[in-house]
């Protein structure tokens, strides 16, 4: 048995690293030497590996062109081979690896693609809610209650910030649209992300509730979040904005949970 794992072994360190002492346990015949033997599987291992970062990024695929692709993910696997046995999480350091090593005139967007692409697939795999706050609930909170009322949200909704156009284009890349021309925005924007029916959206938040959104995940109660949105609201109307917004996020299925918790 352990000269069986021994031979696994050898077998992984030829896949990832190219060692070549596994070819002393491959049989070369004329027709088919063991280098060549090998080889099928060296190269089938890279191109599955190819393959699954054209799923997860495919607009960054469609974007660099096949060429470039894999290119890109021949160098990437000498940076960050892949350590589980699945391929799922085999993407996961691309956006890193993007902002170190590219250095190509578009790099910062190729960064951000990137991010925002894997950043889709977290959301789509979340763990499910089992419990989602409906919009009837809202009425049946007191008005004593409202000031230390505090949210608990989703698992399957995150955020990013960007600077370029980056889930328009990414968007046409991948239905096959027109793509827009890139353009750059003097301050980043933030996109909300989210998971409903399968499926993910997207879309971006004023600052009022970009802030107001992190406070709220972070555990602030509502009287909080109105205090600080009064840095872009009038106090008349602040109650009624941070009001709106939890209306808002109810609206798109975020909210798990309503409490002073």
């Amino acid at each position: 048995m352990s000269h069986l794992r021994d031979l696994q072994l050898r077998f992984q360190d030829y896949l990832i690293d190219g060692s070549r002492a596994i070819e002393e346990d491959i049989v070369s015949t004329e027709n088919a030497l063991a280098e060549h033997r090998l080889g099928t599987y060296y190269n089938a291992y890279r191109i599955r590996l190819i393959d699954s970062l054209a799923v997860d990024f495919s607009a960054l695929e469609h974007y660099l062109g096949r060429e470039s692709f894999e290119n890109l993910t021949l160098d990437y696997l000498l940076h960050h081979p892949s350590t589980r046995p699945s391929v799922r999480w085999f993407g996961q350091h691309l956006p890193e690896y993007l902002a170190r090593f590219n250095h190509a005139g578009d790099a910062e967007f190729v960064h951000e693609l990137a991010q925002y692409e894997w950043l889709q697939t977290i959301v789509f795999d979340a763990a499910d809610s089992p419990t989602l706050v409906q919009l009837e609930d809202m009425a049946q909170i007191g008005a004593e209650t409202w000031p230390a009322l505090t949210f608990a949200f989703k698992p399957a909704m995150q955020w990013l910030d960007l600077y370029w156009n980056v889930p328009q284009i990414e968007h046409a890349l991948d239905s096959g649209e027109s793509v827009p021309d890139k353009h750059r925005s003097e301050f980043p924007l933030r996109w909300l992300l989210w998971r409903r029916d399968f499926k993910t959206y997207w879309r971006s938040l004023e600052v009022h509730e970009a802030w107001a959104l992190q406070q709220a995940v972070n555990g602030a109660n509502f009287a909080d979040i109105c205090q600080g949105l009064l840095e872009w609201i009038d106090a008349e109307q602040v109650a009624l904005t941070a009001a709106g917004l939890l209306k808002q996020w109810i609206s798109d299925q975020l909210v798990t949970r309503l409490g002073d918790f």
